[in-house]
C-alpha cells in the first residue's frame, strides 16, 4: 500500500525543482564557476612584446657557408680589452634575411685603444667583387654600432641574392695583418603579400615582432633599436632587445649599449 504522505511530497519536490529551473533559465549566467576555468587566450605579437617574450623564428632552408664566430686578429696582438670579443649581431647561420634595398647591419665592438674600422660589402655570388668599402672611426668603449649601407654610394641588393660583409677594427694602420675581423652574410627577398598587410597595419611598436615571426632577422633588430634610440628610457624596449638576442644566443652582448656611427663620411673608391 502506497503511503500518501510520500506521495504527497515527492509532488512536491518535483514541483519545486521545475520552478527553480524556469527561474535559472530566465536569467543569464554572469559568473564561470570554479569547475568551469577560464580559457587563456593565445598571446599576440603585440602582447607578446609587452610581455617581454620577443622571439626570432629561424626561418628554414637558409645559411650561410660559415656558421657565426667572434671576431679574430689576423696578427699575434690585439688591441681589445681582454675578455671582449667583436661579435657580428647574427642568427648562428651567420646570415641576415631582410626586406630592405639597403639594411642596417649591426655588430658588437669591444672596449678598444683602436680608432678607425673597415666595412666591406661583397658581391657574395663570386666572393671577390667589392660592392662598397668605407673607413669610419669608432668610440673606444664597448657597444653595438650599428652600420647603415648607405644611399648615395652603395648600389642596391638585389632580391634572392647573397652577400659577403666583413668588419675590420684596424688596430694598426702600418700592420692590417693585426686587424680585428668579423664577417656575416645578407640575403634580401621578396616579403609575401601577407608580410606586406601586416607591416602596413601596423604601429612601430608592433613591427619588430612581426619582422621576427617572419624571420627577417636586420629588420628585426633594425626597428627595435629605432624604437629604443628614440624611446631611451623605456625599459619594455630594453627587455625585448635583451629577450631578442638570447633568442638567438648572443645574451653576452645584450647590455651593451647602443652606439651610432656615420660610415658615408670617408667612402673607399
Amino acid at each position: 500500500m502506497v503511503n500518501k504522505s510520500s506521495v504527497y511530497f515527492t509532488t512536491l519536490s518535483l514541483a519545486l525543482l521545475v520552478g527553480l529551473s524556469a527561474i535559472a533559465t530566465s536569467f543569464p549566467a554572469t559568473a564561470t564557476t570554479k569547475s568551469q576555468p577560464i580559457q587563456q587566450p593565445s598571446l599576440n605579437r603585440r602582447e607578446m612584446r609587452v610581455a617581454g617574450r620577443l622571439r626570432f623564428r629561424l626561418p628554414r632552408r637558409v645559411g650561410a657557408p660559415k656558421t657565426r664566430e667572434p671576431g679574430a686578429s689576423r696578427g699575434s696582438s690585439s688591441c681589445a680589452a681582454p675578455g671582449k670579443t667583436l661579435m657580428a649581431l647574427l642568427p648562428s647561420t651567420n646570415i641576415g634575411l631582410t626586406i630592405s634595398a639597403r639594411p642596417t647591419l649591426f655588430v658588437a665592438l669591444p672596449e678598444t685603444s683602436a680608432q678607425e674600422a673597415e666595412f666591406t660589402l661583397f658581391d657574395g655570388e663570386t666572393g671577390q667583387q667589392v660592392k662598397y668599402e668605407t673607413k669610419f672611426p669608432i668610440p673606444n668603449k664597448a657597444g653595438v654600432v650599428s652600420i647603415s649601407v648607405p644611399q648615395k654610394d652603395a648600389p642596391p641588393l638585389v632580391i634572392g641574392k647573397k652577400y659577403h660583409w666583413s668588419l675590420s677594427v684596424i688596430c694598426d694602420p702600418e700592420d692590417r695583418g693585426a686587424d680585428i675581423v668579423v664577417e656575416g652574410w645578407i640575403q634580401r627577398v621578396q616579403p609575401s603579400l601577407v608580410l606586406k598587410n601586416a607591416l602596413d597595419k601596423a604601429a612601430p611598436r608592433d613591427r619588430p615582432a612581426i619582422y621576427a615571426d617572419a624571420g627577417m632577422w636586420l629588420d628585426t633588430v633594425a626597428s627595435l633599436a629605432d624604437l629604443r634610440n628614440a624611446n631611451p628610457k623605456d625599459s619594455t624596449l630594453v627587455s625585448d632587445w635583451k629577450d631578442l638576442l638570447k633568442s638567438v644566443n648572443l645574451g653576452t652582448v645584450a647590455e651593451e649599449p647602443l652606439v651610432k656611427v656615420d660610415i658615408s663620411q670617408n667612402p673607399t673608391p
